[in-house]
């Protein structure tokens, strides 16, 4: 009877957002590309890979943004060296009025791209990854989401903690239920990723660490049989909060989310950005 008032609570929210959450929806990307830093911290060049999936204006205010940044010096060996990184950045859009929409970087993070790095945490290819289980909970409600988790991992590669940072949600409705389908994501992807196996950093700065943390998101979105793979380019969602893992020590609540599908983010890896992501 709860499960079927949950459902019927969300389905009508569907229709008639509740007044709590209706503003608190969002539209965002992550947008990928690439940048090159110089010796001195200060970006050389800021590339955007197929601009035109994200829009042009998108694509230009990134860019510009990008080139406005300012990092630690990349050493090698004791001396600043030209580096090359990944970058991923999420960018929110929200509606402000009725055909005016708003748009800021939230937060950005850089290397973790290519799975042949030996120098970050990577998929362990001899080993079957478990995947997360879709709660049926979840399922009859229609509830959809992405979890973003946050693991430790020790050196025999294994997860030792994970806890899930924020969960946002393709549902509106009101808080108290929206929280429980958060919880209800986050434990099936938390059950999954404790099983987890990772290949530890061989060479680079992070190497010697003791352990790591890999940040990893969840998707649980629900398609119809047989029809095509829809583009979730840009999500539309009401952002949960956001809880820092208790063992890192400068949490980067705008870095949470800037993660692409698919992909592990190693904390430490890439250049070190010392600027607002948003305006340099």
């Amino acid at each position: 009877m709860k499960k079927a008032l949950f459902g019927a609570l969300l389905a009508l929210a569907a229709t008639a957002a509740h007044a709590s959450t209706a503003r608190d929806v969002e539209s965002s990307t992550v947008v990928k590309g690439s940048i090159v830093v110089a010796k001195d911290g200060t970006v050389q060049t800021a590339v955007v890979d197929d601009a035109k999936k994200y829009g042009q204006p998108i694509a230009d205010m990134v860019r510009r943004a990008a080139l406005q940044w300012r990092f630690q010096p990349v050493l090698r060996d004791g001396a600043p060296v030209l580096a090359k990184a990944s970058m991923h950045v999420r960018v929110i859009l929200k509606r402000i009025s009725a055909g005016n929409y708003n748009a800021r970087i939230k937060g950005a993070t850089f290397g973790d791209s290519d799975p042949n790095d030996t120098g970050t945490l990577r998929n362990a290819e001899r080993i079957q990854r478990i995947a997360p289980r879709y709660p049926e909970a979840a399922i009859r409600a229609r509830v959809q989401g992405t979890v973003y988790m946050a693991l430790h991992v020790d050196r025999s590669g294994r997860v030792t903690e994970a806890v899930a940072e924020q969960v946002n949600l393709g549902n509106t409705g009101p808080d108290r239920v929206l929280q429980r389908y958060r919880d209800v994501l986050a434990k099936a992807a938390l059950t999954a990723a404790r099983q987890w196996t990772y290949a530890i950093p061989a060479t680079g700065k992070l190497a010697r660490q003791d352990s790591w943390t890999a940040r990893v998101p969840v998707n649980f979105y629900l398609n119809e049989f047989g029809a095509p793979k829809l583009d979730r380019t840009w999500q539309t969602y009401v952002p949960g909060p956001y809880t820092p893992a208790p063992w890192v020590d400068r949490p980067d609540m705008d870095a949470a989310d800037a993660i692409a599908d698919g992909a592990v983010q190693t904390d430490g890896a890439g250049p070190t950005l010392l600027s607002a992501p948003d305006h340099g």
